[in-house]
């Protein structure tokens, strides 16, 4: 495999001219204020039994982070919606890339984080333990140049993936899927954050990277790449899957002295995470203007993220979780022998790690009961991303004139129905 410093690669990435005719999404904000709907959240928290706040919890604030990754979008919704004010909760949340980090340490009360380092954390000794679900099934997405067609077309490119991409599940599961070597010799990869990739491959330093969104559907709206291939984070999983087959991607982690010292929070914090699920479900357009102001990107992104995170992919947010699908998270390391035992996150102790307690201390809903009385009724699976537009609309009284244009992109494709363009 050959390796190779990228500071000047990506000196150039970020230095080089737009493409002409291209949408810049660092340029556009959001075209209807997010705070000018009818969602009222003291109506939404009415039914909440709220417990005393001991003299602590009444002056504590709560430090929450999360990372630039769509599968984090609740904690701002949480915020932006409402939400944590309704509930009586002074919340500083934080964008940052050291929220398992802070997390590990102690200095953050509760963060979104990824579900592999989380259980590597919580073996070392972290003082955490996962609350709540956040995100299951679609979650990582390969993104590849125009120019690349084929899996066979990669090779002797320069991919910003894993430096092990032999033992890593999500590249052997393409290779799988759609035919993507294993081998690292057959590439230059380059080691990069997602959004640093995403700049480069739009200043043609890269060929391909992996990701999560926003940068997918960032690559895809600006028209210099498209997605080839979905990871999943479960063996043999697509969109139509039963949901308890699903692995566990991303989770509402939170400290465990804090949940000790401070149970009524707790509580209230779990409810207020469960609300900024269902809001995602129930005012996508105005969740995506959300999204778009807090992740800086273009509205139309934005849009396209929700709708896959709830529509296309399946119902991938969500504050529920099984041990199926701790199982099934395991299982994508384990069902390849070739990965060795040390690079499994093998779950130390389960009870450590996991406890649903304060998730039934909030006594918050079945989520799939909520899918099925709730959203199947009003945006079924099988929604095409226009017509979810339309729905979206409507919900959240948006005129046509206001309305983000979702026919203004440089990839027409991209409204089309996300299944039919990958392998799964």
């Amino acid at each position: 495999m050959k390796r190779r410093a990228i500071a000047a690669l990506l000196t150039a990435a970020m230095s080089v001219s737009l493409f002409t005719g291209c949408h810049d999404s660092s340029q556009e904000t959001a075209a209807v204020d997010v705070e000018n709907t009818d969602y009222d959240p003291e109506e939404a928290v009415k039914d909440f039994e709220f417990g005393e706040l001991s003299e602590e919890e009444k002056n504590y604030t709560i430090e929450m982070g999360y990372f630039n990754c769509d599968h984090m979008v609740g904690s701002i919704i949480g915020d932006k919606a409402g939400i944590y004010e309704a509930l009586g909760l002074k919340v500083n949340v934080t964008k940052s890339s050291e929220t398992l980090k802070a997390l590990t340490s102690g200095a953050m009360d509760v963060g979104y984080t990824g579900v592999t380092g989380a259980v590597r954390a919580v073996n070392q000794g972290a003082p955490f333990f996962i609350a709540a679900a956040n995100h299951m099934g679609g979650s990582m997405y390969l993104v590849a140049s125009n120019e690349i067609k084929t899996a066979e077309d990669l090779k002797g490119k320069t991919l910003s993936i894993t430096a092990t991409p032999d033992i890593d599940p999500t590249i052997l599961t393409w290779e799988q899927e759609i035919g993507m070597s294993s081998n690292p010799e057959d590439y230059e990869i380059v080691d990069m954050g997602q959004q640093d990739a995403m700049f480069a491959l739009k200043a043609e330093q890269i060929d391909a990277f992996s990701c999560c969104d926003p940068y997918a559907s960032i690559a895809e709206f600006e028209g210099f790449g498209h997605i080839m291939a979905i990871d999943w984070a479960a063996p043999d999983i697509s969109s139509d899957s039963e949901y308890d087959d699903w692995g566990l991607c991303c989770v509402y982690a939170m400290n465990t002295d804090f949940s000790k010292n401070c149970p009524e929070l707790a509580r209230r914090l779990i409810f207020a995470h469960s609300l900024a699920i269902k809001y995602m479900y129930e005012h996508p357009y105005n969740a995506a203007m959300m999204f778009a102001d807090g992740f800086d990107v273009d509205p139309y992104v934005a849009l396209r993220t929700i709708y896959m995170k709830t529509v296309s992919e399946g119902r991938t947010l969500t504050w529920k979780f099984s041990d199926p699908n701790v199982d099934s998270f395991l299982e994508y390391y384990t069902q390849y022998s070739q990965i060795p035992e040390e690079e499994i996150p093998l779950i130390n102790d389960r009870n450590t790690l996991i406890s649903s307690e304060v998730l039934e201390a909030a006594e918050i809903e079945d989520f799939q009961t909520y899918i099925k009385d709730v959203v199947d009724p009003i945006m079924p699976l099988g929604t095409t991303f226009e017509d979810w537009y339309e729905i979206s609309k409507e919900i959240d009284g948006i005129s046509d004139e206001d309305a983000v244009d979702i026919s203004d992109t440089a990839t027409p494709y991209l409204n089309e129905n996300l299944d039919e363009r990958t392998s799964n």
